[in-house]
């Protein structure tokens, strides 16, 4: 498979997003993850903290667009994605001066589409998708009421919901193109280091970067395309679409090899496991993925909570290594339970306590 780095679409994503940068100091405060906190450079902290200071003037627009919790889905930029794909665009004025000229009702009906379809992976043909179908879906969403004030605000008027958003952008437009600019050499550097190495041998190449934590079939298809985020560095993500789309951030390949140094301590991985298991919710989601269910909404629906706290448990399961993400050769992508690893742990914890 030949990897192939798109950097304009790259830098058009981390755009989108870069606004969240204000919430990432809230977010460090309340990670207790030992292992994340160590496996993140500094400097990325103190960029952090220098972006929340220069947004910190725009704090109200960002709450309309962005939710705090960085594991939640329903970001606005993330819905405007979904509703209109941005691949084939090389510069994001195009991106958002095409959105803007859609006529209304349409613009409306692919927001609502979008919002109502992003977590569901089931038949959407047979699907209503109207503004009385989606306060009904907003509704139900285990979100605080503020979001879901603003997830209204977007159904119901999504063109001016579009232009204050546009708005905030451009207002925040400096910051990031500075931003970009110190990173761009390192950006380019990865992104095209890496598209070379994961070109050949691409399976085995991918399991070796991310230190097996990761397994990944990526048969079946001619190319895919590579996207490289300094906004989010410490993200991957798998984007569903008719060919292969992933988004590598920026510090991945160091935090799967600090992540892999660390576990690499027995008895300090055994400790992380027992712990990433002594919360019932996050005991229940195992169960339930040990049973196939690999959809994060499903398991939301199943055990009552939030995609959000969903998505916060599989990645402390994943970075304690008692899941690995993957993807099967019909396409279909999940998570597994690493068995070989916890009967390695259990093992190791009758000889700490001396069982006969």
């Amino acid at each position: 498979m030949k990897f192939r780095f798109n950097k304009e679409v790259s830098k058009i994503l981390d755009n989108l997003v870069f606004p969240r940068i204000y919430f990432n100091l809230e977010e460090e405060m309340r990670n207790e993850d030992e292992t994340l906190k160590q496996a993140i450079k500094e400097d990325y902290n103190d960029f952090s903290e220098k972006m929340h200071s220069k947004l910190e003037p725009f704090k109200d627009e960002i709450n309309q667009f962005y939710q705090k919790d960085i594991y939640s889905h329903y970001d606005f930029a993330n819905v405007l994605i979904h509703a209109y794909p941005i691949y084939e665009y090389t510069d994001i004025s195009v991106y958002l001066s095409d959105l803007l000229k859609e006529e209304s009702n349409l613009l409306k009906d692919k927001i609502i589409k979008a919002l109502v379809t992003m977590e569901d992976s089931g038949d959407v043909a047979t699907k209503v998708f109207d503004e009385t179908n989606a306060t009904q879906f907003i509704n139900q969403l285990k979100i605080d009421s503020a979001n879901k004030w603003n997830l209204f605000m977007m159904v119901q008027n999504p063109h001016q919901h579009l232009e204050r958003f546009v708005l905030l952008l451009k207002k925040v437009e400096s910051f990031f193109e500075s931003s970009f600019k110190n990173y761009e050499q390192k950006f380019d550097e990865i992104g095209n280091d890496l598209a070379k190495r994961l070109s050949k041998n691409t399976n085995e190449t991918f399991k070796k970067i991310t230190y097996d934590a990761i397994s990944y079939d990526f048969n079946g298809g001619e190319y895919c395309d590579f996207y490289v985020s300094f906004v989010m560095p410490y993200t991957l993500r798998f984007i569903e679409s008719d060919i292969c789309r992933m988004v590598w951030g920026l510090e991945m390949e160091y935090s799967f090899k600090k992540i892999h140094e660390l576990n690499e301590d027995k008895l300090a991985q055994r400790v992380k496991i027992f712990k990433a298991l002594g919360d019932r919710t996050r005991y229940e989601t195992l169960k339930l993925i040990a049973k196939g269910v690999s959809s994060i909404k499903n398991i939301a629906d199943e055990l009552d909570v939030s995609s959000a706290t969903i998505s916060y448990h599989i990645n402390e399961f994943l970075t304690s290594g008692i899941l690995n993400m993957s993807r099967d050769k019909n396409q279909k992508f999940g998570y597994i339970v690493d068995y070989k690893k916890l009967n390695e742990v259990f093992i190791d914890f009758k000889e700490d306590l001396n069982f006969e």
